[in-house]
């Protein structure tokens, strides 16, 4: 079955080339004498314009996929376990061929914070259908233990073989395992990772590492352009973009930080990424745990991790529902109920 822009596109190239039919032939008809027939012309299947070629199999194209989410919340509150068990969960049940998910369908995570690697070998194994990537680059004869710029040209070399991978298996002919699903963790963490070559290495600040960049007395004198921190952010942004539209899932998880007005604590949280990712996602999931208490307000030793759908662009019904994922009680055992609306694939 033809998938993709280049299968669309094709399709409107075949209707094209077809050209006009010829008139039926009417018996009893009788040409009038002395009228010469027009000479017949086979219109050109495609046009010279490029952008009217484009016009046309716009009106066909659509996003493969509309999922790009972001995972908010603090540490321990089910968002790398949501993700993964979705696409479990469609692996298990999955038909392939049928727009299911086929036995060796695949979920990469880009894993800045090392609970991708620990939600899968504590509840998958060595699952050949999530694949950990680590992105961390380390320093050699240095004090500080991250090579910031290698780190960043190894995450952008991951996401364009990913891209890669999308793109072959968008063909028409392509049979093999499929990228479904991709997760970067701790978005916070690469955020961190832009500032840092930010200071070092952009601005020639003169800090040779980290650690002098982190200085009170360069902090002050130094006007920092935060562009630059942005624009490095958001070159992974153009890629997953590009993925969604592919057909692959994306998902960007973080942590929370304090909010801070006029320096101050307002005693709510934030998502602790780059400041205009709020309005590049689709969907922000914001995960948090329950302490439920009993009429009196004491402890029952219920816990409650629930899902709340802070933004969803793509799906108005959802907006500011909230889901139960996980049950944790003393003395019983815990229940896992995942997210419908993740393993459904209906964000």
């Amino acid at each position: 079955m033809m998938s993709g822009f280049g299968a669309m596109k094709k399709k409107v190239e075949t209707e094209l080339a077809k050209g006009v039919e010829e008139a039926p032939v009417v018996e009893g008809v009788v040409e009038p004498i002395g009228v010469t027939e027009p000479p017949k012309t086979t219109p050109s299947p495609m046009s010279t314009d490029p952008l009217e070629n484009e016009l046309e199999a716009l009106a066909l194209m659509m996003n493969q996929s509309n999922v790009f989410c972001g995972l908010v919340g603090h540490e321990n509150t089910g968002k790398t376990g949501a993700a993964c068990d979705a696409h479990m969960y469609n692996v298990a049940a999955g038909v392939a061929g049928n727009g299911g998910y086929g036995p060796d369908d695949q979920m990469w995570i880009v894993d800045f914070d090392g609970g991708g690697g620990a939600c899968r070998s504590a509840h998958y194994g060595s699952t050949p259908n999530i694949r950990t990537w680590d992105p961390w680059v380390m320093q050699k004869d240095n004090r500080t233990a991250y090579d910031y710029p290698a780190t960043h040209d190894r995450l952008m070399k991951v996401l364009m073989f990913a891209l890669g991978k999308a793109k072959e298996q968008d063909e028409d002919d392509y049979e093999g395992p499929r990228l479904r699903n991709l997760l970067i963790t701790a978005m916070d963490l690469f955020d961190s990772v832009c500032i840092n070559n930010m200071k070092i290495y952009d601005m020639d600040t003169g800090a040779k590492d980290a650690i002098e960049a982190s200085a009170s007395a360069i902090n002050k004198s130094i006007g920092w352009n935060w562009n630059i921190r942005s624009t490095r952010y958001h070159q992974v942004t153009a890629i997953c973009r590009q993925l969604v539209k592919l057909g692959v899932n994306v998902f960007w998880e973080t942590h929370l930080a304090p909010e801070v007005f006029a320096d101050q604590n307002t005693g709510s949280w934030r998502p602790k990424w780059e400041k205009q990712t709020d309005n590049v996602l689709n969907q922000i999931l914001w995960f948090h745990k329950r302490i439920i208490r009993s009429d009196d307000g004491k402890e029952t030793g219920e816990v409650r991790y629930e899902v709340e759908f802070f933004k969803s662009k793509t799906n108005p019904v959802l907006q500011g529902q909230s889901r139960i994922v996980f049950v944790t009680k003393k003395g019983e055992a815990p229940v896992w109920h995942g997210l419908t609306e993740l393993r459904e694939g209906v964000l």
